[in-house]
C-alpha cells in the first residue's frame, strides 16, 4: 500500500532559517520531491510543546509563535500562515479518542521554521501535536503505532527536534564539533540504520549521554519515528551535520 514518507528534522538555532546553509538547501530539495505527492495534511510534533496530556491544535488559522528571545528583528517579522485540517483532526481523534483540543496554540518556532523551508507556500493544512511529559517509552510506542496509519491516508508526519541538544555547552563557533557529541550521534545513527529500538530506548547506557541529551523532551521524537515506520521500511540520512559544538543538524527520512 502506498504511504507518505516520515521526516525527522533536527531544528538547530532559530537563526538557521535566515542563513544560507546546506541543511536549508536540503530541505528545499525535499520540498521539490514532496510536491509530487498528493499530501492532504501535515501532522507536526516539536520539542517546544510539552503538556500534561496529548493536545492537538484546532484553531482555524494557526498563529506563528515567536517563542525565542534576543535574536534579530528580522526573525520576529517572519510568519507562516498555515490553516488547520478538519480532516486530520477527525482522523487523529478516531485513532486516539483521548486527545484534547487546544484552539489557542499555533505553531511554535520548532514547527514553523521547518515547515517554511519544506513547504514555503503554506498551502497544505497543518495540525501540531503536543508531547505528554507523563508518558513512558511503551506509551509512546503504542500511540505512534496507531498514528502511523495516517500515512496511508496521505498525511505527512514531521518531527522537529534534536538528537544532540546541549545549549549549556553551546559554542558560537558554528564549525566546532565536540567529540562527545560526535560520538553519541554516530552511535545513535548506527542504531537507527539497524532499527535497533532497544539500544535507542536505553540511550542512558551510552557514554556522555547526559551531555548529549540533558533533557528527554528533545530526544523522544527519535523514538516516534522508529515506531511509526513500517516493518519493511528503512530509515536513511538525507543530511547530517553537527554545528556549534553540541547541536545536531540531521534530516532522517523513511524509504
Amino acid at each position: 500500500m502506498k504511504k507518505t514518507p516520515l521526516i525527522y528534522v533536527d531544528h538547530g538555532s532559530p537563526m538557521r532559517i535566515l542563513e544560507d546553509n546546506l541543511i536549508n538547501d536540503k530541505l528545499s530539495i525535499l520540498w521539490k520531491d514532496l510536491e509530487k505527492i498528493d499530501i492532504k495534511a501535515i501532522l507536526i510534533v516539536s520539542a517546544h510543546w510539552i503538556t500534561n496530556w496529548i493536545y492537538i491544535t484546532t484553531s482555524l488559522n494557526l498563529e506563528t509563535i515567536h517563542d525565542f528571545y534576543g535574536f534579530s528583528d528580522e526573525l520576529y517579522d517572519l510568519n507562516y500562515p498555515a490553516k488547520t485540517s478538519d480532516f486530520l483532526i477527525d482522523q487523529i481523534k478516531k485513532l486516539l479518542p483521548f486527545v484534547k483540543e487546544d484552539s489557542n496554540y499555533g505553531l511554535d518556532h520548532w514547527a514553523w521554521t521547518v515547515l517554511k523551508k519544506i513547504f514555503p507556500k503554506a498551502n497544505i493544512p497543518v495540525v501540531q501535536m503536543s508531547i505528554d511529559w507523563n508518558l513512558d517509552a511503551k506509551n509512546y510506542f503504542e500511540i505512534w503505532e496507531k498514528l502511523s496509519l495516517l500515512r496511508e491516508k496521505w498525511v505527512l508526519i514531521i518531527w522537529s527536534w534534536s538528537i544532540v541538544h546541549n545549549l549549556r555547552d553551546f559554542s558560537w563557533d558554528e564549525n566546532i564539533v565536540f567529540p562527545w557529541a560526535k560520538d553519541f550521534d554516530e552511535k545513535i545513527k548506527k542504531f537507527i540504520l539497524e532499527k535497533d529500538f532497544n539500544s535507542i530506548i536505553n540511550y542512558e547506557k551510552i557514554d556522555d549521554y547526559k551531555k548529549s541529551v540533558p533533557s528527554f523532551d528533545h530526544f523522544v521524537p527519535l523514538l516516534y519515528i522508529l515506531w511509526a515506520t513500517f516493518k519493511d521500511e528503512k530509515l536513511t540520512y538525507f543530511y547530517e551535520n553537527i554545528s556549534n559544538g553540541s547541536l545536531t543538524n540531521n534530516i532522517i527520512i523513511s524509504k
